[in-house]
């Protein structure tokens, strides 16, 4: 039996929309991008005061454009880099979005506020939008890493060997000898143990030969410092 209380024909809809947002949530992005440094250039351009300035006037904003771009997803290159919430990348969009919007302003404020209205409205759709795609870029990443046992082993070793190699310098910065292999687990404040000395080896056993020897020896010494006995009482 058909279920009446939901539409199939929306529920793929659905299935097709999940499968190509991807693809036009990049494809805006990079729009904005081009229309926010096209929009810039034209309007620096009416400034400029030969052609070398009105060339610089799209080429700066372009360039700006795509190092924003680079700055916000760079991390993502790297699985192993793992990005909170609070990531380089939206710090790096938030502080970018700030400058394009005092660059909006100073730039079309002789033009009205109707396009500085309309061009930073179209720079704060495209924050979103970048806001939106890296976190999800975050998510997928962190899904992929933690669900594959061997490669979270092996990020796990990466940061235990990390975590050790700088102990081991902070060791030979505060004059330390450190051991070849330092343990990350103990405290940094901890004197490193003291080498107990090695144990004296056990004394050989006696000879009996030898023992023999010096008895005999002893005994030859004591009779040669007694006095000679007397002869007899007629002597």
């Amino acid at each position: 039996m058909q279920n009446i209380l939901f539409n199939n024909d929306f529920g793929k809809s659905i299935k097709k929309l999940r499968s190509i947002l991807p693809k036009l949530s990049f494809s805006l992005l990079i729009a904005t991008y081009l229309i926010s440094a096209i929009i810039m250039g034209i309007f620096h351009a009416q400034n400029a005061a030969n052609i070398g300035f009105m060339i610089a006037a799209f080429l700066v904003p372009l360039a700006i454009q795509a190092g924003r771009g680079t700055l916000v997803f760079f991390f993502q290159l790297n699985p192993a880099q793992i990005q909170g919430k609070l990531s380089f990348g939206i710090i790096a969009a938030t502080a970018l979005l700030v400058l394009s919007l005092i660059e909006a302003i100073l730039v079309l404020l002789p033009f009205g506020y109707t396009w500085i209205v309309s061009v930073s409205t179209l720079m704060l759709i495209g924050w979103v939008i970048e806001i939106m795609i890296l976190r999800e870029t975050i998510l997928a990443t962190q899904m992929e890493l933690f669900s594959d046992r061997e490669r979270w082993q092996e990020v796990k070793a990466f940061y235990l060997a990390k975590a050790e190699l700088k102990h081991f310098i902070a060791e030979l910065e505060a004059g330390k000898m450190p051991n070849a292999t330092p343990q990350v687990l103990l405290p940094a404040g901890d004197e490193e143990p003291e080498l107990q000395e090695p144990e004296s080896p056990n004394e050989p056993e006696s000879d009996p030969a030898a023992d023999l020897l010096k008895e005999l020896n002893e005994h030859l010494r004591g009779k040669g410092n007694r006095p000679f006995p007397t002869m007899g009482k007629g002597e």
